[in-house]
């Protein structure tokens, strides 16, 4: 059964919950959250932590009652992707409760997530790459292929062979 924002979302706060490095005013302040969606033919994107316009980032304050709503990418709730999907919000809710930046401490907090899943970002990234695509850059060289959305008129070279990449159209 594929999963709703609201079902992920109770089941990664369930999970917070159990842990004792999260209060529970902090687990029902993140429930408190609204949830949506990015745009289908987002490739980079995963998820994002909206705060309300105006707030700043960096003061020691912030938390939940500065955040709009989270949005995930819609592929996250598909079959395939709805354990990488739990990992994103769980991601998005450690930024909600005032970890703005990538440090060592948001890095600690993300590292407790009970299902690692290597590389599933990266793969993911490609994954919408390909299937918004219109273009590839090839390397006639090494063959490698580069989804892109315009062409590359022969601007770009290959990082491996510094050879200059075709356009096909896909």
């Amino acid at each position: 059964m594929q999963p709703t924002l609201e079902s992920m979302k109770s089941e990664v706060l369930h999970w917070m919950s159990s842990k004792p490095f999260f209060t529970n005013k902090e687990v029902q302040s993140l429930n408190a959250i609204d949830l949506g969606f990015l745009r289908i033919n987002s490739t980079q994107k995963h998820g994002v932590c909206r705060f309300h316009k105006g707030t700043d980032v960096h003061s020691v304050t912030l938390g939940p009652n500065d955040v709009k709503c989270i949005d995930l990418h819609p592929h996250l709730l598909t079959e395939d992707w709805q354990e990488y999907g739990k990992t994103v919000l769980y991601h998005e809710f450690i930024h909600a409760l005032g970890n703005f930046a990538h440090d060592a401490n948001f890095r600690r907090l993300e590292g407790c997530w009970e299902k690692q899943i290597s590389d599933a970002g990266r793969t993911f990234t490609e994954l919408m790459r390909r299937e918004n695509a219109t273009w590839l850059w090839v390397c006639p060289s090494c063959e490698k292929e580069h989804p892109r959305r315009k062409k590359g008129a022969g601007k770009y070279r290959c990082k491996n062979c510094n050879v200059i990449l075709k356009d096909v159209k896909i």
